[in-house]
């Protein structure tokens, strides 16, 4: 709540990050127009996160309050492994597949003002893509082709 009331008494954009209990002030961040970069899911619940929900990601989507899926939680970890478990967490908890997509895709680039550059494909953006051979949610998908700066970097699938 310091930080909504910072950001409108100086007129700032207002970017919430971490957010474990923010479906618990809905009303209030989409009055201020922030916008969240949330937890991950596979943090724990303890100390300030007491009180987080696996579903905080859909209704807070559901509010209209844009959403990106943080990809790690621990130092240890490394996040970009994860980032897809992440997003599937929040899609088996109430987030549309598609938004779950976004959440980690043009909502995230929008966030961080790239969408120009990142989070969707488009003629002129920079070409990192994977293919998969199933649902990128499911655990046994798996990444047949990736593509960095517009080459074939990896070919798996047959």
């Amino acid at each position: 709540m310091t930080a909504i009331r910072l950001a409108n008494e100086f007129n700032l954009k207002l970017v919430i990050d971490g957010a474990a209990e923010s479906y618990l002030l809905i009303n209030e961040i989409k009055a201020s127009k922030a916008e969240v970069i949330l937890h991950p899911t596979k943090a724990r619940g303890w100390g300030d996160m007491k009180n987080m929900s696996w579903e905080t990601a859909a209704k807070l989507t559901e509010a209209g309050i844009a959403v990106a899926i943080q990809s790690g939680y621990e130092s240890y970890v490394p996040k970009t492994r994860v980032i897809l478990y992440e997003a599937a967490i929040a899609v088996a908890n109430g987030l549309s597949f598609e938004d779950g997509l976004k959440s980690i895709t043009i909502n995230a680039a929008n966030i961080i003002g790239q969408e120009n550059r990142i989070g969707s494909i488009k003629k002129g953006k920079d070409a990192d893509i994977v293919i998969f051979d199933g649902d990128p949610f499911e655990y046994l998908t798996h990444i047949c082709t990736v593509i960095t700066n517009g080459e074939i970097t990896y070919q798996g699938c047959n």
